[in-house]
């Protein structure tokens, strides 16, 4: 169990995943164009998860979480019971239940909210948790929904789309349209009931059931437990406590970077149901994703002290070298596919990932360490760098600039929006590939791959210095970093002209940041071994940051 120092990170991940299932917005049916598994949604494969008692009492319970309750206020749970697609689904059901006069209102609200339920989620384009699906079971369902579909045949939001035979028999899949742009679909049978965010999840572009979703949903609506843990199954659970759990799945995770760390699947909060605990745990491909070697302490050393936030990622090396295949529009010559894969048989260990307040969200910084026996990699980065690095007219074309004692470093200059480098409109970056001794750096800001040259020569402090040498650090965290950071990049994106939001970013994001920089630095560190579904328990312990 985890103290009041040791959660604080895991509150707004798991407030996220909430909000993203009341929330809920999508495509109206009346809009609908093509199948949302256009963009890759697999009904069976859910990008998060949420197994609860009561979906509306996430977020109370949330709030009461001791960190939690210091970063958030009642406003937040407000909000969401607030929300327009709630009020839009309270406003239809009980339009159509005084309309048709039916119970229809109290019965589908309290069973959508107030009973246990899980929840399923998909991302968007974009990478936000925008899809969902709600399963659950309910002893009064049959009865509550007798004459839906007479209803159906005269009411102009409750529509029938579809007559679909799940389980050896056949269901009637309804649609209730709360807005122009936003359509809910349903099914239930027997006691069971799903509830989806957008038809486009189950039906294709035609309007014809997608069998792999129909599967999927026909193993939710079954009568048969063991058929209805489908995700619970998929992710690794067992059955389900009186709390409520927040799963997210590492694709959501790595936004797109999955194939460089394979060894995390997924990222586990199981929050008591009255918000008095939070537990966190991981679930990683077996002990060998775990840091446990010298090398995965090395990482830490050749990172600059006190990051907003840092990771460790326990890469797979062979897979990295398949990257330049799939870089679409940045051809690769021979010769630097050549040298792309004798660098990745160079590398070993995990790599890092850091953020720092001193530089922006979108400019972290990478290390990696080669083998203690393996080739110079030099030759390769040499080859490499007019590939990795976007080419600019005004510079010649070697990119190395070795003016650094015993590290050589490779740059171009980027003019690009929110550069580091000059003002205005004329912005740019410099994005900067060094090698020194056995490590390799990376990131669009040259200032921190610099910074991390000087912690790998001991001329600057590490990450390291914080550390104890005991108990290998997944990840380190440092709140005041991350405040100062996301209150930097808010009002950055935040011109003067609109001071509307500039006003309400400084009356509600301002209060939060504070108290957000008041909790001390921290440590993810793993308790124990990975059970028989790779599942570890994370501990969160306090640290003392670095002073230069």
């Amino acid at each position: 169990m985890l103290s009041r120092k040791k959660i604080w990170i895991i509150g707004g991940v798991a407030a996220t995943a909430a909000a993203a299932t009341v929330v809920g917005i999508t495509m109206g049916w009346a809009r609908f164009t093509g199948r949302i598994n256009g963009l890759g949604v697999d009904l069976a494969k859910p990008d998060a998860y949420i197994s609860t008692p009561a979906l509306s009492k996430l977020p109370r319970d949330l709030i009461k979480a001791p960190v939690a309750r210091d970063l958030l206020t009642e406003d937040f749970a407000f909000y969401y019971e607030e929300h327009e697609d709630r009020l839009g689904l309270r406003g239809a059901v009980k339009r159509i239940a005084y309309e048709h006069e039916t119970t229809l209102a109290d019965k589908l609200l309290e069973i959508v909210l107030d009973e246990p339920a899980e929840v399923a989620m998909w991302t968007d384009a974009k990478g936000a948790p925008r899809y969902w699906l709600v399963a659950m079971t309910r002893g009064t369902l049959a009865k509550s929904l007798q004459g839906m579909a007479t209803i159906a045949t005269k009411d102009k939001q409750l529509k029938v789309i579809d007559e679909l035979r799940f389980n050896g028999s056949s269901a009637t899949v309804y649609s209730l349209t709360l807005s122009p742009r936003r359509t809910l679909a349903f099914v239930s049978q027997g006691n069971r009931i799903v509830v989806l965010s957008d038809p486009g999840l189950l039906f294709d572009e035609e309007r014809k059931a997608d069998s792999a979703s129909r599967d999927v949903i026909a193993e939710l609506l079954s009568g048969d437990a063991k058929a209805q843990s489908v995700y619970r199954r998929t992710l690794g659970l067992g059955d389900p406590g009186t709390g409520h759990t927040v799963v997210a799945d590492a694709r959501m995770l790595s936004f797109g970077y999955q194939h460089f760390f394979p060894g995390l699947k997924a990222m586990r909060f199981d929050l008591a149901k009255d918000g008095t605990s939070l537990r966190t745990q991981l679930r990683v491909a077996g002990p060998a994703a775990l840091p446990a070697s010298p090398a995965d302490r090395a990482v830490w050393q050749a990172l600059p002290m006190n990051p907003a936030a840092c990771t460790l990622l326990p890469a797979d090396w062979a897979r990295v070298k398949a990257v330049v295949d799939k870089a679409d529009g940045k051809p690769v010559t021979k010769e630097q596919k050549a040298a792309w894969t004798a660098l990745a048989d160079a590398l070993e260990g995990p790599a890092a990932i850091c953020w720092y307040s001193k530089s922006q969200l979108h400019t972290p910084v990478l290390v990696a360490l080669t083998k203690a026996a393996g080739p110079d990699p030099t030759a390769a980065l040499d080859s490499l760098s007019a590939w990795l690095l976007p080419a600019n007219p005004s510079q010649p074309a070697d990119t190395r600039q070795p003016q650094r004692k015993g590290a050589d470093r490779w740059q171009r200059e980027v003019v690009a929006p929110w550069g580091p480098h000059g003002a205005g409109d004329q912005t740019s970056y410099k994005p900067t590939l060094a090698r020194q001794g056995r490590w390799i750096t990376f990131s669009p800001d040259d200032a921190l791959v610099d910074l991390a040259l000087d912690a790998q020569a001991r001329r600057y402090p590490s990450a390291a210095d914080a550390l104890p040498a005991q108990s290998p650090t997944l990840a380190v965290i440092t709140p005041k970093q991350v405040a100062d950071l996301a209150q930097r990049e808010a009002f950055d994106v935040l011109p003067p002209e609109q001071e509307i939001f500039r006003q309400a970013a400084k009356t509600h994001l301002v209060p939060r940041l504070e108290a957000l920089r008041k909790l001390p630095a921290a440590r993810a560190v793993a308790v124990g071994t990975p059970d028989s579904m790779g599942w570890v328990a994370v501990d969160w312990q306090p640290i003392n940051p670095s002073k230069p």
